[in-house]
């Protein structure tokens, strides 16, 4: 029972979120939620609002998460993402962003990275340290790119600078299962390629029970997202990208292809690490995963 506790909180720290979410309160600024975990706060960006969990050593260096794709918020698991990022909290002062609560349509990478910046100016967070996650990792860059003097540093996670036609089918396809409303469609489709198959078929029950509760707003915001995703570009802009960046990638990945890390690491010539044996989800599964980012940042002190 421990060990399936404890792969079901990763599972609800990145990529698609696997949790049900709580009725928020809509206020000005950062404000505490209206959830158990008083960790999580909610700020007011004009007619947007936007979640994030604040954690770890207020004294350390500040380190944004941003995560991937989301059917759902990761926000009422607060307690359970503290748990599983204590590698970083013990050194870091640590921003998870959640994806604004309702996504309008056409809202594209951009749009997040910009809502993203917004949210950093106004917790006053002017030079920081991003671990990107899949779409969070797409985030990540456009944030660079167009705010360089705000990121010290960079890990990018399971992502990629730009979609190859090859992977865009996944994307289609996780579309199609969100506007017909097939939950247990769409958390096999997303177990299957994101995990490597022992992982899934271990961990199969809790991926698709973990979908339910999902809401005709979930279900939008994701199809928003996944199309986001489909339509990002920024390969040609990388080598504006002047900040120390690890990549970390996976050999097996079905979702964006391990050539989505490798086009990055070349284009920037900048360290990385490729998990040979591991699919898109190698966050959950590698049990070194953090020690490496936080290997990274320590040397960067």
């Amino acid at each position: 029972m421990k060990k399936k506790s404890n792969i079901a909180i990763l599972l609800t720290v990145i990529a698609i979120a696997l949790v049900i979410s709580s009725c928020k309160k809509e206020k000005e600024g950062p404000q505490e939620n209206d959830e158990p975990e008083s960790l999580v706060k909610t700020l007011d960006l004009k007619d947007k609002q936007m979640d994030y969990l604040h954690f770890g050593n207020g004294e350390g260096r500040k380190l944004v998460i941003l995560p991937g794709v989301a059917l759902k918020s990761v926000m009422s698991s607060a307690e359970a993402i503290v748990s599983a990022y204590q590698t970083l909290a013990e050194d870091y002062d640590i921003y998870l962003f959640d994806h604004i609560r309702k996504e309008p349509e056409g809202y594209s990478i951009k749009d997040m990275a910009d809502d993203t910046v917004s949210a950093l100016k106004q917790l006053g967070l002017d030079h920081v340290n991003i671990m990107g996650v899949s779409m969070g990792g797409m985030v990540a860059q456009t944030i660079t790119l167009n705010n360089p003097e705000m990121v010290d540093s960079l890990v990018l996670c399971s992502t990629a600078s730009k979609i190859s036609d090859s992977y865009k089918d996944v994307f289609e396809n996780w579309i199609r299962l969100a506007q017909e409303k097939d939950l247990k469609g769409l958390m096999e489709s997303f177990g299957e390629k994101v995990y490597t198959p022992s992982f899934y078929e271990q961990y199969k029950d809790i991926i698709i029970s973990s979908g339910e509760g999902t809401t005709d707003t979930d279900y939008q915001n994701f199809i928003t997202s996944v199309s986001a995703v489909k339509g990002f570009n920024v390969y040609d802009e990388l080598e504006k990208i002047k900040c120390p960046v690890l990549v970390l990638g996976a050999g097996l990945d079905q979702v964006l292809g391990v050539e989505g890390s490798l086009d990055i690491a070349d284009k920037l010539n900048c360290e990385y690490y490729i998990y040979e044996d591991h699919g898109h989800g190698v966050y959950d599964e590698a049990p070194d995963y953090l020690t490496r980012i936080k290997a990274f940042f320590d040397i960067l002190k």
